[in-house]
Order: C-alpha cells, then structure tokens, then sequence
C-alpha cells in the first residue's frame, strides 16, 4: 500500500464493527463527516470496484476508496441506512405494484455492471442484498463475488452463488454472463410476490409469464439483457413506464423512444396497423363539418378547428399508449383497476375535447 493510500485511509475515523462475520466497519470521514462502512474484498475484484467507482450509480453504493493491500482490497463505501429486502419479506410479500418498480430499479442496477467493459456479472443477486433506503431508492450491494465475463471461457473457475437463487450455469455447466442475473431476478420476483422460490411454486398472472422465461433452465431461452424485460414490464404494465426506474440519474432515452405509438417496437404488423389508425383519425377529423349559428364553417377557420381536434384525438391515443410515460402522472389512468382506468381516460378524452373547443372559441373571440 502506498503512503498517499494509507493516509486517505487515516482520513476515516473507526466507529466500530457493522457487521462482524462479514468483517464490516462503520467509518466517518474526519472532514466531510460522511459516514461510511469499511469492507475486504479478494484483490481481484479490484477491477469490478474500481468501475463501480468510476460510474456511479443511485442504485448501487457509491465507492469512495478502493485500495489494493496485498492479496486483498480495502472497500470505503457508502453507509445505505434503510432496510434489506429479505427483512421486509419476513413480514409480509410485496404487492404487484411494488414488486414492479422494484424489479425495474435493480434491471436498472444490473445495467450499470452489464454494460462495463468486459462485462461484469453480480451473480449473487437475492433479496439479502437488496436495501430499500430512507427515500425508497433501491440499492444492489454486495459485489464480492461478481466476476468479470471472459471471451471464449467455457465455465466458471469457481462455483460460487446462494443456491437458491443460482442459474444451472453457476454449477460448472457453462460460463456466467449477463443472462446468470437474469434467473436470479426471475427468482426474486417469483419470492417477492409469493414468500416462495420456483422450485416450491411459481406465481399465477401476468408475472407468471416473467418469471418463466427468466428461470429457463436454457440461457438462451431467457431474456437477453435487463432491457428485455423493461420493455416486457411497460408493455404489460402500461402504467410502470422505464423511465420511472432512474431515480435522479433520468430517463436514458434512445432514438426509438421518441418514434409515434405502433412505430416504437418497428414490428411491421403493428406499424401498419398505427399507419391505418393515423389515416382513419386524420380523415375523419378533416372532413368534419362545423357550424356556427346554423351556418357551415368554410375556409382557414375551418381548417383550424379541424386541426384542433385532430390533435386533441393524436395526444389522446399518446395517452393510452403512455407516449414518453406521459400516463404517469395521471393517477386514474395508471391505476390498477380496469373500471378506475377507464373513467380515467373518459376524462382525459373530455378534457382535450374541452380545451380543444376553447382554443377554437379563443381564436374565434379575438
């Protein structure tokens, strides 16, 4: 260890043991006054703490100090105060909603490790090692078996992972990627919402459907990336857009995101259909015949009335496609119940009708 390592190690007071089978520390930095925990690591996961540290993320402990000491690493990292998910689980299993946004938090936590350069995999992802802090961020901890994916290994070198929550692969039948941590968060979903692994029962609904296809005993039958499943998330649950998941980092939105409802998965069946409902609503709001005291409406007023509703009708079918998660903050419209969510968008359609018809009242005043 160099004399530069060692003091910025001395900046740290000790405030005693955190956690004494796993050798953690409470530390507050003698400046700053940020409290903190102190933890070993094997000195080849350097590496894995070093990126980690390098790209933050509000869903993973920020590292401040990774420091190598011989064969080991000393870890300083951020103190997360709030509760594991394995404590809440004790006391009663998570509602489908919460099970939900959960999920898309730790999806977003896992890309931060899947997109790293060789890429690095968690493979200890369970409820143990999940936080839910004060403000109700979740936090992924615990890195101290993630490895790092290397190209044309056949298999782990070394078995590691809680069994329960542990792809085929983890047991020497091939090598880990992405796709381990996949399983595991089939897994977890299926314990969240059911206080039951797989093996004793899986869920019934539209999770069932989720947790299948992540617990595929064959990698290439699971989901390919944490993607995958964001978007099979927002496509069942309408209501839970991704965008929901970044917490204060805001939503990482590409090109597609932005494309019109029926354009954005750039399957052809559903863009046809889209192109047909566009030409339908747009027909159908440009031959409208609008009258004004008895009298036909004829000429540029016309027109713009036309024009006003038509797009009163585009931002409505924006609405019921959650374009940009534009649903979200509309509580009636995000709500579970099918009866709830359909007065909502009866009220959302009467609104833009409503204020469409006062634009054109407006323009026709003035």
């Amino acid at each position: 260890m160099r004399i530069d390592e060692e003091y910025r190690l001395s900046e740290y007071q000790d405030l005693g043991a955190l956690n004494t089978r796993k050798n953690i520390r409470l530390k507050r930095h003698k400046i700053s006054g940020i409290i903190c925990v102190e933890k070993r690591a094997a000195g080849k996961l350097f590496p894995v703490y070093q990126y980690l540290k390098e790209n933050s993320s509000v869903h993973i402990p920020k590292i401040y100090e990774c420091i190598p000491d011989k064969d080991e690493i000393i870890i300083i990292e951020e103190y997360i105060e709030g509760r594991t998910l394995a404590d809440l689980l004790t006391e009663r299993c998570m509602e489908e909603e919460e099970t939900v946004q959960i999920a898309l938090e730790l999806c977003s936590a896992l890309k931060i490790l899947h997109h790293a350069t060789p890429m690095i995999i968690c493979r200890d992802l369970k409820a143990e090692n999940v936080i839910i802090d004060k403000t109700g961020h979740v936090k992924l901890i615990d890195f101290n078996i993630a490895r790092i994916f290397r190209e044309g290994q056949h298999r782990d070198t070394v078995l590691l992972g809680t069994a329960e929550y542990a792809a085929p692969e983890q047991f020497g039948y091939f090598q880990t990627d992405n796709r381990t941590d996949i399983y595991a968060l089939g897994v977890l979903i299926n314990y969240m919402l059911s206080g039951k692994f797989p093996v004793e029962q899986i869920v019934r609904g539209k999770m069932e459907k989720i947790v299948r296809k992540c617990i595929s005993l064959e990698p290439k039958e699971r989901y390919q990336s944490v993607e995958e499943i964001e978007r099979e998330f927002v496509r069942l649950y309408r209501q839970y857009p991704v965008s929901k998941q970044y917490g204060n980092e805001g939503p990482n939105r590409g090109i597609s995101d932005f494309l019109l409802p029926g354009f954005r998965s750039k399957k052809v069946w559903k863009m046809a259909i889209a192109v047909m409902g566009y030409a339908f609503i747009t027909w159908f709001c440009f031959s409208l015949e609008i009258e004004k005291n008895g009298i036909a409406m004829t000429g540029r007023l016309l027109r713009f009335e036309q024009t006003m509703i038509w797009i009163s009708q585009i931002l409505f079918v924006g609405v019921v496609c959650n374009y940009l998660g534009c649903s979200e903050n509309l509580p009636l419209v995000k709500s579970k119940r099918w009866w709830v969510r359909g007065f909502g968008y009866v009220l959302v359609y009467f609104v833009l009708l409503v204020a469409a018809a006062f634009v054109c009242a407006a323009v026709e005043f003035f």
